[in-house]
């Protein structure tokens, strides 16, 4: 017996389901079904003969997988994430590689390493984690975000920013005094290297760090639009900033296809297009001013080979570094193209996505989920006092052995060159 996506419990079918799903879902989307990996794959809601959901939930409560949401019954999208959160910490930190690929799916194998972990009463190492007891490396780049946020405050010290700052129509780009540094909430920050180099293919050459509940994890994917899959000549670029996002889909317009992602709240974030057509983000395409744009997504790049962006934020799935500044790799089963779902996964960009759904207090499509800054490699050493640059402040007073991991020419080395 395995139970998977939309495995309930006797009797905790909901009485409605699109009432349950309409929130989770947007768009023209299948509100009586949920969106399962494969090409196509949509699952309804479905009776277990034994109770075996609520037990597996309070299970992964107990050791700090499902940290948010109820015990329902139901094997939900959030029950999904904390189940391949779990796989992949037996994998990849206890190094049993027999528990197979995270996918979500609790076999017999998967269910013996619950019961295992059940009944020796063992929680996960972040367990005890917290915004108020936080990793060096998540206090660390908090510290680099507020000192970023006061370097600029006054004046930004980028034309670009200025442009952003002086923008007066609706957007999900915030000006620089309402940049959100609650360090309870949830953070993802984009580092941005060499968008002024030409480039008619655009590399997952940039890196993300994901800040939630005091741990820091690490992605690499782009930033950048990647002119072979813009739609038009003039790609956008997303502006340096912080942008509100949302729980979303990603490839709306095909049904077959679509998946969950993250979008931003409203109107859209502001873009700079490349207006002058040479494949790269520079001074020269300001003059034309900046755009909102709702579609500029946070969202999977395949196994690396190629970026996905047409201006989209990607994360490619072949490699991490997690919480404890370990390379993990998951090229084994990253599936490099959606034809590969179902037998292969998304990968790294499946951990983001788990760590950002577990974590957050509702998994609905509306409302702010998750707080988007999109910096420079080169904003890292702005001199913000004589003789010290933002890294070099931020590393004060913090164990470098568990900070240099999550610095960005370490990250780089790691996720990009590694």
């Amino acid at each position: 017996m395995s139970i998977s996506l939309g495995s309930c419990d006797p009797a905790a079918v909901p009485a409605d389901v699109t009432t349950f799903l309409r929130p989770l879902h947007e768009g023209n989307m299948d509100v009586r079904r949920f969106r399962g990996e494969k090409d196509a794959e949509w699952v309804p809601f479905h009776n277990e003969s034994a109770p075996s959901v609520r037990d597996m939930q309070t299970t992964l409560r107990a050791a700090g997988f499902l940290p948010t949401g109820e015990a329902n019954g139901i094997l939900d999208y959030r029950t999904l994430s904390a189940i391949r959160l779990f796989q992949e910490y037996v994998r990849s930190v206890e190094g049993l590689s027999a528990i197979g690929a995270p996918d979500g799916l609790v076999g017999p194998n998967t269910a013996a390493h619950l019961a295992r972990w059940k009944n020796a009463g063992t929680r996960v190492d972040w367990a005890n984690r917290s915004p108020d007891n936080a990793m060096p490396a998540f206090r660390y780049w908090m510290l680099v975000l507020a000192m970023y946020q006061a370097y600029n405050a006054q004046k930004p010290v980028t034309l670009i920013m200025q442009k952003a700052e002086a923008y007066s129509r609706p957007s999900d780009t915030l000006k620089i005094a309402r940049w959100n540094l609650d360090r309870r909430a949830i953070h993802l920050i984009g580092v941005r290297r060499q968008e002024w180099r030409t480039a008619q293919v655009r590399r997952n050459d940039d890196v993300f760090v994901l800040l939630v509940n005091g741990l820091a994890f690490a992605f690499s994917g782009s930033t950048d639009a990647n002119p072979k899959q813009a739609t038009r000549s003039d790609e956008p670029y997303l502006v340096r900033g912080q942008h509100q996002y949302r729980f979303g889909w990603h490839k709306r317009e095909d049904q077959n296809r679509v998946y969950r992602a993250f979008r931003p709240v409203g109107p859209g974030v502001l873009v700079c297009r490349d207006t002058v057509n040479d494949d790269a983000l520079t001074d020269a395409d300001l003059a034309n001013g900046l755009d909102a744009v709702g579609d500029i997504n946070i969202h999977w790049s395949g196994a690396g080979t190629g970026n996905w962006s047409a201006g989209c934020q990607v994360i490619e799935g072949t490699r991490y570094l997690n919480h404890r500044g370990a390379v993990v790799d998951c090229s084994a089963f990253a599936a490099p193209t959606y034809g590969g779902l179902g037998a292969k996964t998304k990968g790294a960009y499946n951990v983001l996505l788990d760590l950002i759904t577990v974590f957050s207090p509702s998994n609905a499509t509306t409302g702010i989920g998750l707080h988007y800054t999109l910096l420079y490699e080169k904003d890292l050493q702005l001199e913000t006092t004589p003789g010290q640059n933002v890294d070099q402040v931020a590393r004060m007073n913090l164990p470098a052995a568990e900070v240099e991991p999550f610095t960005v020419p370490q990250l780089v080395g790691a996720l990009v060159n590694g």
